[in-house]
């Protein structure tokens, strides 16, 4: 898998859900307490929550929060090869595991 590293995914995505109203856009920063962690926000028509997760290897572990309390969503990707960690594609889980295809595309700066 293509090689990413915790700072290529500071900065702002745009999310594609399968069958979700847009726009998502996900506003990633480091983690005030966790070193290699990122948290951030993200915002979608109807609501925002607060996300923190974190790369290793290539892939994506990220949980959202509604409520700042419970996990409301679990972003579970891999970074495109080829893509210099631009690109992530996976799985979207709601808190009722009900699994939903993304694609996650990194805004430039």
């Amino acid at each position: 898998a293509q090689q990413m590293d915790q700072p290529e995914l500071l900065g702002t995505w745009h999310a594609e859900l399968r069958g979700q109203r847009g726009p998502i856009t996900l506003r990633l920063g480091k983690h005030p307490e966790w070193n290699g962690t990122v948290k951030g926000q993200i915002t979608r028509p109807g609501g925002s929550a607060i996300v923190v997760g974190d790369v290793n290897q290539g892939k994506l572990t990220m949980e959202e929060s509604a409520d700042g309390k419970k996990v409301s969503g679990t972003w579970l990707g891999d970074v495109v090869d080829g893509s210099c960690a631009r690109e992530i594609r996976g799985e979207w889980l709601d808190d009722n595991d009900r699994s939903i295809p993304f694609v996650m595309r990194k805004q430039a700066q």
